[in-house]
Formats: structure tokens, C-alpha cells, sequence
């Protein structure tokens, strides 16, 4: 079974969000994620979900990225991130 991330992202600029997020692609690598799919949400939030090679390496991406993301950078008010298993 595979792990993934799955990541809202609430936002008041969901442009600068994804700008933000593909910006991030090096350090997502590093952590062990691969970048699956991203979506809008009208616009109010971005999900992302993530195939993760890595939980413990992805567990601290998420927080170094919640530290550079939230606020004015990336326009994110809010976050949730949920590790699921494919069924």
C-alpha cells in the first residue's frame, strides 16, 4: 500500500498559493514527496496531495513549510494535512 499526503491549503490568493507550492518542488523532492495533483477550491483554498517516499522527511517538510507559507508570501490563513494509505 501506498502513503500519501493530502494538504489544504485555506488561502486569500490561491495564485500565489500554487506559485508558492511550485516554487517548493526542490524541497518537496528532498522530503521524499512527488507532487500527484493540485486543485482549486472556489477560490478560497488549494488541496495537493503528495506520494510520499519518506512519512518521517514529510512530516517535517510540513512543518517548515507551515512556517514559510502561512502568511503574506504564500496568502495561506490556515492549513490541514491528513497521511493516508491506499486502500
Amino acid at each position: 500500500m501506498s502513503l500519501q499526503l493530502l494538504c489544504r491549503l485555506d488561502s486569500s490568493d490561491p495564485a500565489a498559493t500554487c506559485d508558492a507550492l511550485m516554487n517548493d518542488a526542490e524541497d518537496q523532492a528532498q522530503a521524499g514527496l512527488s507532487r500527484l495533483q493540485m486543485w482549486t477550491e472556489d477560490g478560497t483554498a488549494v488541496w495537493i496531495l503528495f506520494d510520499v517516499n519518506d512519512r518521517a522527511k514529510a512530516e517535517a517538510w510540513l512543518t517548515r513549510a507551515a512556517a514559510d507559507t502561512h502568511g503574506r508570501r504564500a496568502a495561506v490563513t490556515a492549513s490541514t494535512a491528513h497521511f493516508l494509505t491506499t486502500a
